[in-house]
């Protein structure tokens, strides 16, 4: 992953060799976040003055992996104060219930309501 200067295309300077998506600027200006192609979030550090930019070695944020919905919707965005973020997580489920399937159907919701609570409040 690479960070160009906008407009000014001539440089472009490397932030992280395994690739990365999603990158977002800390609301202060000091850090880059992304997530990495594996679903992990990291954080690097920068000093930028004139057209020089530096990049501290990205570290890892967070051991959680982040939900993965492919390369067209993030799953994390930072809190103003930049030290939290929300973020979307793959459901924990435990290791006998994750090979077990199972899909529920509610045929004639309406039905079923109006005869637990019927109009009125009376049963």
């Amino acid at each position: 992953m690479y960070v160009r200067a906008f407009p000014d295309q001539r440089g472009k300077w490397q932030i992280s060799n395994l690739g990365g998506t999603f990158p977002e600027w800390s609301r202060d200006g000091r850090e880059l976040f992304f997530r990495t192609l594996d679903n992990l979030l990291m954080v690097t550090g920068y000093t930028a003055k004139g057209d020089s930019f530096v990049a501290d070695k990205p570290r890892l944020w967070s051991t959680k992996k982040l939900a993965d919905f492919g390369l067209l919707v993030p799953s994390y965005d930072l809190a103003p104060d930049g030290r939290r973020i929300v973020a979307l997580m793959p459901a924990e489920t435990p290791r006998e219930e994750e090979s077990r399937n199972h899909v529920i159907f509610l045929e004639n919701f309406f039905d079923e309501l109006r005869r637990r609570a019927p109009a009125g409040g009376k049963n």
